[in-house]
């Protein structure tokens, strides 16, 4: 778990250290102070740790208890075709061998069809996002051909997300991102989506 001191110094450092890529401002969010935007960030980094350790019990726990848990697999979200659970339906969700629609794939359009387990590890946990320096607060890093919605796909929410930046071998095109999205549940933050995103065509 990270702790207090060491989510304060991470964000004050975001907020002086870190040049953004391809900086694109995002509007819409709500105004929060700064020990509201420390309490998000604990969060963040406390969700991120169960999602690298698999804990889908210990998530649920994160969980907004009213609207559930919203994946999608790019950063357009597309609330019609993705998955919903509610925080008691993810502690046996990776064991399950059901195949589910999670929306379509980019660039195709062909309906993305997977396991939670294949999906999981597609489309959440496919880097070492807990490892990354670049990490941002109601904002995001890389500009996409795609349309960013989160703030339209959350209303009256805050997001967290994790990038890490591509490699040389593939000219940064193999850049992926995880967006941690919070709304407030009886004054605490609760999550609501896990927005993954990545390059496409």
């Amino acid at each position: 778990m990270i702790h207090r001191k060491v989510v304060i110094c991470l964000f004050f450092g975001l907020l002086i250290g870190c040049a953004k890529v391809d900086n694109q401002p995002v509007t819409d969010v709500p105004q929060v102070t700064f020990d509201e935007q420390i309490i998000v960030m604990e969060k963040a980094y406390d969700v991120m740790n169960t999602l690298e350790s698999r804990e889908m019990t210990d998530l649920g726990e994160f969980v907004h208890p009213k609207k559930g848990l919203l994946f999608s697999p790019y950063g357009t979200v597309d609330k019609k075709r993705a998955q919903v659970f509610m925080p008691d339906q993810l502690k046996d969700l990776l064991s399950s061998k059901k195949q589910i629609e999670w929306g379509t794939e980019a660039g195709k359009g062909d309906p993305i069809r997977l396991e939670p387990e294949d999906y999981y590890k597609t489309y959440v946990y496919d880097v070492a996002f807990i490892e990354t320096d670049f990490v941002t607060y109601n904002d995001y890093y890389k500009e996409t051909n795609s349309i960013q919605n989160v703030t339209e796909a959350f209303p009256d929410s805050n997001y967290v997300e994790f990038f890490v930046p591509g490699s040389d071998e593939f000219e940064g095109m193999d850049w992926k991102s995880l967006k941690l999205v919070f709304t407030n549940y009886k004054g605490e933050p609760y999550l609501t989506g896990i927005v993954h995103d990545q390059w496409t065509p």
